[in-house]
């Protein structure tokens, strides 16, 4: 694919973040935007246009089958089937999912104070499970690990921000394997805009280079709420 054609990255942007683009063409474009300036600045421009969008449509109350395949994929229940009364949604029931995950993001991550808006990531494996929960508050991020996560004992996760300006990613620090981790922007980038995070498996330690040395296994957007 000629990644250099603009409306060909409109595209593949706007799949992204709705969550359409999936499988092998996901993971390349998850690569590109490790390598693309230009990639980066256009998922962060899409994210400003699309995110504000969201937050116009009207409030729609989950069903139990929902509720029930959200905690599955995060691991917190059992194949147990949930009975429940087929409705006819408000909305689009891709909508209501995702409107329902992000709200159990936040109620999951606890707050000490509560802040005008907050900025949520999920990092997911290619089955779709929640491997951490990502808090973004000014500088400050609150990683929690879940039981999706697999443990390696002679690798660290490390996570990292990717710059909309082209700037070469900035890594944030190691991500906890098990329970709550608080991590910090380093104070010389607290002004840059992010347009995504990702995350690589590097050796105990962390990456010996300034940017990231092992592949790069997930990359998630920021959404603001």
């Amino acid at each position: 694919m000629k990644y250099e054609n603009q409306e060909l990255l409109d595209h593949l942007a706007v799949e992204y973040i709705l969550g359409t683009l999936k499988g092998a063409a996901r993971k390349r474009f998850q690569k590109l935007l490790i390598s693309s300036s230009n990639t980066r600045k256009t998922l962060w421009l899409w994210e400003q246009y699309l995110n504000p969008l969201a937050e116009s449509l009207p409030e729609t109350e989950p069903g139990t089958a929902v509720w029930h395949g959200i905690q599955k994929r995060l691991g917190w229940l059992d194949d147990t089937v949930v009975a429940f009364t087929p409705r006819k949604p408000k909305l689009p029931w891709f909508i209501a999912a995702a409107a329902s995950f992000l709200l159990l993001v936040i109620l999951y991550l606890p707050q000490t104070t509560a802040p005008a808006f907050q900025e949520v990531a999920v990092i997911q494996n290619a089955e779709a499970k929640a491997w951490w929960l990502i808090n973004k508050t000014g500088d400050a991020l609150q990683v929690k690990a879940l039981d999706a996560i697999t443990p390696k004992q002679d690798n660290d996760y490390e996570l990292w921000m990717l710059p909309t300006d082209g700037s070469p990613p900035i890594s944030l620090g190691l991500l906890p394997q098990t329970s709550q981790k608080n991590l910090q922007i380093p104070a010389a980038a607290s002004n840059i805009t992010i347009a995504a995070l990702a995350v690589s498996l590097e050796p105990k330690g962390g990456s010996p280079l300034t940017i990231p040395s092992g592949e790069v296994l997930f990359v998630a957007e920021i959404i603001t709420l």
